[in-house]
């Protein structure tokens, strides 16, 4: 097995992606007129959806995502650079892989938690260890599923050891930001809501489904954030986040809709940036439900999907409907699979065939977290009631929709997946591989793939397993894959230091706002 070494700062995962924007927005770069300007004291961003809890551990979404990219911070993280992602040291000042099994992480001297807590090698192994608590209910699970233990060594040093050789496990790293042991044992229930980490912002104040207010954190170890005070307001419906751009209430407004791109661009104080992104959306099938576990009613399901008809009619034909469960630009991305075909009367007969009573099929679309979701949840359903599929659709906020999903409420549900590792398995681990399959599939074949790919360490070998087992999932159909969901961003001119980022997070640390 190949060693591999990373040290000082930088893991360099090297992928073309093409083109990351179609259209670039002057608000990301520096502007002479502007800065003449006095600098607001604070810089507020509207967003889809509530991060549902604060705590880190438990955040699975976009917006949570962004919104504790400030709070907290991981041993290691991205930067993006043209067609490059790239893994640098955060709390983790070096990195190394010592043997097959292990890693070592040297921790940076005088971090502090917001608390005045220092970091320490103990709050890194409390954090992957709580993740790991079988009593403890998180989807984080899946980044550190290969860990078998986690051991510290004097008062800066962490070996995190895998079951097996392990492709991956630190990009997946940078998904698990370290959070402060004491005040997660002394807050409880609160730390939800009032979390303390090591990052450039400390929280001041959340709303739940409302706002979240963070304010500049003076003793932070590294590169202070420019604005004092950044605000996250929470509106789930896009013509809403629109109007609070416009009127100046916001500066910044993600996850616009196309229908109203021509607005923002006809807004002389606005601009729009419009870049690809590394998310695939689509429905997941529950199979519990007996005819969603039978192979020809899936097809059945898919065939009723006009997907070229969605991304032109609802997204206004801004991005490519999918052909793989797989982004573009991820390891392995197999380009010889076809878009998922279109045929309305076969997708009737294989219903009928399949002996299918017409007993309700419960479908659930969020409302605000994607762009046009709610939309497009009708407009799937309206397709399957066509083939002749009793469909029961529920379209809800976020943070009512996402418990629903974790109780197997729907027989089919709509989300939206980004590959932030670039490494399929666990990209996959959620719906595919049996140990971890949110909606019950399970395909013994494709279970000993995964498992191979992730012990896997060279690129090639991996993709060309990782290519195979999209093969088998176009043709079994456990997802059905939609299309790459673009990234769409409103921004006031006046705004600098902001840049949209493939991985969807919204960093405003080095952003600033002058009217």
């Amino acid at each position: 097995m190949r060693r591999m070494k990373v040290s000082l700062l930088l893991l360099v995962i090297m992928f073309v992606l093409g083109a990351c924007s179609s259209s670039s927005s002057t608000s990301t770069k520096d502007n002479d007129k502007n800065n003449t300007k006095k600098a607001e004291d604070e810089i507020a961003i509207a967003t889809g959806s509530d991060p549902i809890s604060l705590d880190p551990r438990k955040t699975w979404s976009g917006p949570g995502y962004s919104m504790n990219s400030h709070i907290f911070e991981p041993l290691v993280f991205r930067t993006i650079e043209g067609d490059q992602v790239k893994l640098e040291g955060v709390l983790a000042e070096s990195f190394e892989n010592v043997d097959d099994l292990t890693w070592k992480f040297t921790l940076r001297k005088g971090v502090k938690f917001h608390n005045g807590a220092p970091l320490t090698p103990d709050s890194v192994k409390f954090t992957i260890d709580s993740i790991l608590d079988p009593n403890f209910n998180t989807p984080l699970k899946t980044w550190l599923r290969d860990v078998a233990e986690v051991t510290t060594e004097g008062d800066s040093t962490v070996f995190i050891k895998t079951k097996t050789p392990t492709r991956g496990l630190v990009s997946s790293l940078a998904q698990v930001p370290i959070v402060e042991p004491g005040a997660v044992k002394s807050l409880g229930e609160k730390y939800n809501t009032e979390p303390v980490g090591t990052g450039p912002y400390k929280v001041e104040k959340y709303t739940p489904n409302n706002e979240l207010l963070l304010t500049r954190f003076d003793e932070y170890w590294g590169k202070k954030g420019k604005t004092k005070n950044i605000r996250f307001r929470i509106m789930p419906e896009s013509s809403v986040r629109l109007a609070a751009l416009q009127r100046g209430d916001v500066q910044i407004a993600e996850t616009m809709s196309p229908d109203k791109l021509n607005t923002i661009k006809n807004d002389q104080n606005l601009e729009v940036s419009q870049t690809k992104t590394l998310r695939v959306d689509f429905l997941v099938l529950e199979f519990k439900n007996k005819w969603i576990a039978d192979k020809n009613f899936r097809e059945a399901l898919s065939l009723a999907i006009d997907r070229k008809s969605l991304v032109n009619n609802v997204l206004g034909g801004t991005t490519i409907p999918a052909s793989s469960v797989s982004p573009p630009g991820t390891i392995g991305f197999n380009e010889d699979l076809p878009v998922y075909k279109f045929d309305l009367e076969e997708a009737k007969k294989l219903v009928n065939e399949s002996g299918y009573d017409g007993s309700p099929i419960k479908m659930g679309a969020p409302v605000g977290r994607y762009a046009m979701d709610k939309q497009m949840g009708e407009a799937i359903a309206g397709m399957l009631k066509k083939a002749g599929v009793n469909v029961e659709l529920e379209t809800l906020e976020w943070s009512s929709y996402v418990p629903k999903t974790d109780t197997d409420a729907y027989d089919i549900w709509f989300i939206g997946a980004t590959d932030f590792t670039i490494n399929p398995s666990k990209h996959w681990d959620g719906y595919f591989h049996s140990a971890t399959s949110e909606n019950n599939y399970s395909n013994p074949e494709v279970d000993a793939l995964m498992d191979e790919a992730i012990q896997t360490i060279d690129d090639g070998e991996a993709a060309d397993l990782y290519k195979q087992i999209q093969e088998i999932l176009h043709d079994d159909k456990p997802t059905l894959p939609l299309y790459y969901e673009p990234q769409v961003i409103g921004v006031r001119k006046g705004v600098t230091g902001f840049t949209p980022r493939l991985d969807e997070y919204s960093i405003l640390r080095d952003a600033e706002y002058r009217k």
